[in-house]
């Protein structure tokens, strides 16, 4: 039996849960090891029977907050130095002399990247489609949130959008470290950031009726949505809930932002909705004040949530966009990042969701979108027929098959 090594940096809960799924649905034919270099949520890669490895250098919670806050570009810095980029290298190399994959699976670990290649082992991205290089070449990119500043708003939003791509495309930001450990292993150079989203074989977990890309690069495929199925029911409570005011389902994700996620939460105190929010790991520490009428989660099952909401505010991380969408929810977006920007931005094109931007988030501007949407019939019913072109694909299912029929 060969082995499958996946790596997903597990200090995000939506990568991790979607190497689980591509694992669970391939152990049939591999063996199936994981690593990582935190313990965010390795245990859920535990819990589900998989032997998880702890790589080091160890993640550090400082170092954490820095990889997010590079992630939501509210930093430039070099996510790792070279040091640490070398040091992930040789973990990795190390294991793959171990455990001999027939390939390594990955979401956004970067360092492997680099040592995929030096052991020479066949490298699987299972990735989102916005930052790819055939997102850029359909110039699908939009102008950063980060960006938007008042005195940007003078320039037309296409002049701006187009300056975006083409500096997606060419930009060295970020890439120091690895051309640096690229050479001392003396494996090809990374000349461009657009270059680590990039593997031997490329996993898109999108669909081309909501890209709006048909056809796809060599070696690059559309395998449909991956999301969390969290074992367990929605709580009692949840599904007793009275539908005599509108319920909301208000997620950000593991990559939260507090600043945004204060302004989210304490915008709907005295509010005709009912909001359920799985947001309890990301206000311990805060100084949130929670209303009411907000019922205060850690994880749910997701996918049996969402479908008690009648819409939804959410962050733009893939798998909560996709959760809302095989549930036929409509949302609100918020997006962090770039790539959370362009998921909602897909969904806004069909008609079933809105975007604001976070330097316009302000009590009003969210709760307009709210009523907005709650009252927009075209958008819940367009939200119906995303839901059927979504469940359509079997995405888990389509990566295991991949594997199978390449490695297996």
């Amino acid at each position: 039996m060969n082995t499958l090594v996946f790596a997903p940096e597990t200090l995000n809960i939506a990568e991790t849960t979607r190497m689980i799924e591509i694992a669970n649905a391939s152990r049939d034919r591999f063996r199936c090891v994981f690593f990582g270099y935190s313990d965010l949520y390795s245990n859920l890669i535990e819990q589900a029977g998989f032997e998880f490895r702890r790589m080091s250098p160890w993640l550090t919670k400082e170092k954490i907050e820095h990889l997010w806050k590079v992630d939501r570009m509210e930093s430039f810095a070099d996510p790792f130095t070279e040091a640490e980029l070398r040091q992930r290298v040789e973990s990795e190399v190390a294991l793959y002399e171990e455990f001999k994959p027939a390939a390594v699976v990955i979401g956004f670990t970067l360092s492997v990247i680099v040592s995929a290649r030096v052991a020479k082992v066949p490298l699987v991205y299972v990735m989102p489609f916005p930052l790819t290089r055939p997102f850029l070449d359909a110039n699908l990119s939009t102008w950063p949130d980060e960006f938007d500043y008042s005195l940007f708003r003078i320039f037309p939003g296409q002049f701006l959008d187009r300056l975006t791509n083409q500096w997606l495309k060419n930009t060295k930001l970020w890439i120091k470290p690895f051309q640096r450990v690229a050479g001392h292993f003396g494996i090809p150079p990374i000349n461009r950031l657009v270059d680590i989203y990039e593997g031997d074989f490329n996993l898109v977990t999108d669909i081309p009726q909501l890209t709006g890309v048909s056809q796809l690069p060599e070696n690059w495929q559309y395998i449909g949505p991956i999301f969390a199925h969290l074992e367990g029911d929605a709580p009692l409570e949840l599904q007793n809930l009275s539908h005599d005011q509108p319920i909301i389902y208000c997620a950000m994700g593991s990559s939260a932002n507090r600043n945004i996620l204060k302004t989210v939460i304490e915008s709907f105190e005295g509010t005709p909705y009912t909001v359920i929010a799985p947001i309890k790991a990301h206000i311990q520490d805060g100084n949130i004040t929670v209303p009411k009428n907000v019922l205060v989660y850690d994880w749910l099952p997701a996918h049996k949530v969402n479908p008690l909401a009648d819409i939804a505010v959410i962050h733009g991380g893939q798998g909560t966009v996709q959760t809302a969408c095989a549930a036929g929810t409509p949302f609100v977006g918020i997006g962090l990042q770039p790539e959370q920007e362009s998921n909602i931005d897909a969904i806004v094109r069909q008609g079933s969701a809105l975007r604001i931007r976070k330097r316009r988030l302000n009590r009003q501007s969210l709760l307009a979108s709210i009523e907005e949407l709650l009252h927009d019939k075209a958008a819940h019913q367009k939200a119906k027929e995303i839901q059927k072109l979504t469940l359509a694909w079997d995405g888990t299912k389509n990566a295991a098959e991949f594997l199978k029929r390449t490695f297996g």
